[in-house]
């Protein structure tokens, strides 16, 4: 499989050597900030660049989707105040755009002034509107909070050199793949050197889109979900000298931390296309009637009792079930009742198989508790090896 990038490995050379020596004269020439206009210019003139080199989508219904979550989000980040762990959180209002690149690689990135870009093999890979409004909340932190302005300021303050090298690359006539290998060079030194500025940015961005997420409406499990199953599968991430997504236990960690701290229940079947019990009404004898269902599995069939209909039932079931597996249930704590009718977790009754939910499945009460249980433990080490914890 290629390897693909998650977030900006490389934001097209020619584009990224523009870019930066006008940063770099810039903060070398004058005192003068570049926050919010000067931003947008930078931003326009690698809009334009990236627009050459790249096949952007016009597929009308992903661009909505995008472009929908986007500006909610955005809307936050303009309005909203978020303490900066790296770079500013002065609120500087952008007129955010947000386009696709039409490439397989599960990547997005942005340029100063709120230019995102999110890549075709991305929208392939999140499972959720929850988990894409992740990566787009993350990226719209790195425009919001001026993350690359103040890295390649803070670089080119330590090394004027740069400038001057650059400036005489520029002033002899240089070819501009030249001048791209001169920026890559001194930029890949200075991250050589100062690789924490990267990994601040990226935790300030993790942090910064679980407050836009909430204040925007979307669940911020799924930034836990995305990094998780990211995590899980390192061919697809090419670390190479930046290390500026440390896809590793210790972001997760963190994004869990906070999500933990904001009082947000962890559900991680709200998020993704994990598996989940579901109500599903079949027809029985000419009656409709609704059971339980895990991976296509009638598990449970319930008989009106207590007052209680056979729906209100399956779905208070299926939705305890869910809250089960979404609580890091251990497969020994998920056990058969010793009466042999029903299934325990941690002790405690999940589900009641009587003779008559029983008939309806032309089961024996034993039988139906012990399917029960076989399918309930089966999730669990599926979602055991598939998760980071």
């Amino acid at each position: 499989m290629q390897a693909v990038k998650y977030f900006p490995r490389k934001l097209i050379l020619n584009a990224a050597a523009l870019l930066t020596v006008l940063l770099v004269l810039s903060s070398v020439a004058t005192s003068e900030p570049i926050l919010g206009e000067k931003e947008v210019k930078l931003g326009q003139e690698a809009a334009a660049q990236i627009a050459k080199e790249h096949k952007l989508s016009d597929n009308a219904a992903d661009l909505k989707r995008v472009r929908e979550i986007g500006e909610r989000i955005a809307a936050v980040a303009n309005s909203k105040e978020v303490p900066a762990l790296y770079g500013s959180s002065r609120v500087t209002p952008f007129q955010y755009q947000f386009n696709i690149i039409e490439e397989s690689d599960v990547n997005a990135f942005s340029v100063p002034g709120g230019y995102i870009y999110v890549y075709r093999g991305l929208l392939d890979f999140v499972e959720s509107d929850h988990e894409l409004a992740a990566v787009i909340a993350h990226e719209i932190v790195h425009a919001a909070h001026h993350h690359m302005v103040y890295l390649l300021e803070k670089q080119a303050s330590l090394n004027n050199q740069i400038a001057i090298a650059l400036l005489a690359s520029i002033v002899s006539g240089a070819r501009g793949s030249d001048v791209s290998n001169i920026v890559l060079g001194a930029q890949l030194y200075q991250i050589a050197r100062l690789n924490g500025y990267g990994m601040q940015a990226e935790r300030d961005s993790d942090y910064g889109a679980i407050i836009y997420m909430r204040e925007a409406g979307y669940n911020p499990v799924g930034l836990l979900t995305f990094l998780e199953r990211l995590a899980k599968r390192p061919e697809m991430v090419d670390w190479g000298i930046y290390r500026s997504h440390p896809l590793d236990a210790q972001r997760v960690a963190a994004a869990k931390k906070v999500i933990r701290e904001l009082g947000i229940p962890i559900k991680r079947r709200e998020t993704t296309r994990a598996v989940k019990a579901e109500v599903r009404t079949d027809s029985v004898d000419g009656k409709e009637v609704p059971g339980v269902y895990i991976n296509s599995t009638l598990i449970y069939r319930p008989a009106p009792v207590a007052g209680k209909t056979s729906i209100e039932i399956a779905n208070e079931l299926a939705s305890t079930i869910n809250d089960v597996l979404d609580s890091n249930v251990q497969m020994y704590e998920i056990k058969i009742d010793p009466s042999g009718y029903g299934v325990l977790v941690r002790d405690k009754p999940l589900i009641i198989v009587s003779e008559a939910d029983a008939r309806l499945m032309g089961k024996t009460p034993e039988e139906v508790s012990k399917a029960a249980a076989d399918a309930i433990r089966a999730v669990v080490w599926k979602q055991m090896v598939d998760t980071v914890h």
